[in-house]
């Protein structure tokens, strides 16, 4: 919107003024200095009048010849407030006294200008043309929180898809603007413990939020690809350090509880201490205080991701907040501070949870103060509710990186019924795209992994090859299902310094000799060529390559760059 369209918009709402006065004089003198202005008046001589008239109409502007109302002039204006709402109509009293005590009233209560008689057509035209920028300002600030409303909802879907949710995880998030520099990230690792990250950038509102997506990406891809809390933050920190302006950072803390809720790990960088509470006694276990500087500030120095250890027992809970909670002041200028946290701790040992308690002591303490910075809070319970996802039928996959000679490692386990619900091949080429780019034959790969993983899943009936079959049978009984797995691994290696890929399977059935395969893959051959062509053609390609005399249930195949491929069982 330009500004000719807002003056134009100023101008056609500012057609009619409310004048309440009971002398004929001043409302003939007002008309008069409005006319030229093109502003036409309404009289009204009782607050009734004022009312009614209000009710009906919109008006520019309204002029309240001071002394005339019923009502003392202070609460009548805070009554007109109530009656106009949210639309911006200045309120002009024209003073016919000196009385600086009441006129202040009158200012407090709403009141936007005050005229003292007699005054000039000039000096009120003057008032009227500030009053239109001012309502241009206004309504440019609307519109600036209207589109930051509709940022705020966008984020917060993003940040939705970025981040676990837990009913068990109490959260208090208040912002003091619409935007919130507090940042609250939950994701699953794939050995089925926690990761939690609180985070507290530099300052409020929309500056503060820059970093918030990056880091809920870095944060929840990461964890999900099996890497450990240090490389994440440190990946975090160096892409703060490169994104930030040197005058922002952000403190964080990290928690990873570990999926048998005995232990996790803490890393706490610039924020306030980290209470753990003993879910027996209620009392304040340990507190784990800052150790390392915020990320974004310096580049990644040696050891400044160092984890502390600390041993849980059922039912602790973490306690994680940040600094807007303790600064908080009320009335008296007083800090809530950490004592008073502890000690609301203290006295409220009994209860289960915390959380109730601490918000409302900390509502009472502040009062009707309107507060300084964003304010977030959390309760986690070490609870099994927490680990719902540990269990034999889900998916179990770990992703390993290494930075020594550009290896990594990525792992994936199969087991109970997602053995037979889950078909990972398409994910398994994904993944390894990701981290080897375009070094290694994607559609090489794919013809590996889909022919030995449907070698053993798929193919449990061959009466010819009765080592196959036993394979099998363990997978069709699911009564057995708990002691049923297939683990699939890629590995980055160095085959005689030539840069490869080691494909990796290995399953849960009977073992089976190398040589009964091949002679029945061979039998097989020289009876019909369809066994061959359909079902195993790049497994007995391979293994025409060598011969081991090995036994067991593991395929491999190292594939380079050039096509160049080595099977062998182990």
């Amino acid at each position: 919107m330009n500004d000719i369209s807002i003056n134009a918009q100023v101008m056609q709402k500012t057609g009619c003024a409310l004048v309440v006065s009971r002398s004929n004089k001043t409302i003939s003198s007002i008309k008069k200095m409005l006319a030229p202005a093109g502003i036409s008046i309404e009289p009204a001589n009782t607050e009734g009048q004022v009312f009614s008239l209000l009710e009906n109409r919109k008006f520019s502007c309204i002029l309240i010849e001071s002394g005339l109302s019923e009502t003392p002039c202070n609460k009548f204006i805070r009554a007109l407030r109530m009656v106009i709402g949210s639309d911006y109509v200045p309120i002009i009293i024209l003073a016919t006294t000196e009385d600086e005590e009441q006129l202040s009233y009158c200012i407090s209560a709403g009141c936007d200008d005050i005229l003292f008689k007699p005054f000039t057509a000039l000096a009120l035209n003057s008032r009227l043309s500030s009053f239109e920028k001012t309502c241009e300002l206004k309504q440019l600030y609307k519109a600036s929180l209207k589109e930051q409303i509709v940022a705020k909802r966008i984020m917060t879907n993003a940040m939705d898809e970025r981040c676990l949710k837990f009913k068990e995880i109490e959260l208090l998030n208040r912002s003091k603007a619409i935007f919130s520099g507090d940042l609250f990230l939950t994701a699953r690792h794939p050995d089925g413990s926690l990761n939690i990250m609180m985070a507290d950038f530099t300052g409020h509102g929309l500056p503060s939020t820059i970093g918030s997506l990056p880091v809920a990406d870095v944060f929840s891809t990461m964890t999900e690809k099996g890497f450990e809390l240090g490389y994440i933050l440190e990946n975090i920190n160096n892409k703060l350090h490169t994104l930030l302006p040197t005058s922002m950072f952000m403190a964080c803390s990290v928690v990873n509880i570990s999926n048998d809720l005995k232990h996790a790990k803490v890393w706490n960088g610039g924020m306030p201490d980290i209470y753990v509470r003993g879910g027996e006694t209620g009392n304040i276990q340990c507190k784990l205080q800052s150790s390392s500087v915020p990320l974004g500030i310096t580049e990644t120095v040696s050891n400044q991701y160092d984890m502390q250890d600390i041993e849980l027992t059922p039912g602790d809970q973490f306690i994680l907040f940040t600094d807007g909670l303790t600064e908080s002041l009320n009335k008296d200028g007083d800090m809530f501070g950490e004592h008073r946290l502890e000690e609301c701790l203290r006295i409220n040992s009994q209860k289960k949870s915390i959380f109730n308690a601490l918000i409302n002591t900390f509502d009472e303490f502040r009062g009707d103060v309107v507060a300084m910075d964003d304010v977030t809070l959390a309760c986690i319970p070490c609870s099994n509710e927490l680990m719902h996802e540990n269990n034999i039928d889900i998916t179990k996959s770990m992703h390993i990186a290494c930075s020594q000679d550009n290896r990594w490692h990525w792992y994936m386990e199969l087991g109970g019924s997602s053995l037979w619900e889950i078909d990972p091949v398409q994910n398994v080429i994904e993944e390894v795209h990701k981290l080897s780019g375009q070094s290694v034959s994607t559609d090489k790969l794919s013809d590996i992994m889909s022919t030995l993983y449907h070698n053993v899943i798929q193919h449990s009936d061959h009466a010819d090859c009765p080592q196959i079959t036993n394979i099998h049978k363990t997978r069709k009984t699911r009564d057995d299902s708990n002691d049923v797995f297939i683990r699939i691994g890629i590995k980055k290696i160095y085959h005689n310094g030539i840069p490869a890929l080691l494909v990796h399977m290995e399953d849960s059935g009977k073992q089976f000799t190398q040589d009964a395969l091949l002679n029945s893959l061979n039998s097989q051959e020289n009876k019909t060529t369809k066994l061959h062509d359909e079902e195993y053609p790049l497994v007995f390609e391979l293994n025409k390559l060598t011969r081991n005399k090995n036994s067991g249930n593991r395929l491999e195949a190292i594939i380079f760059e050039h096509d160049n491929l080595v099977n062998y069982y182990g």
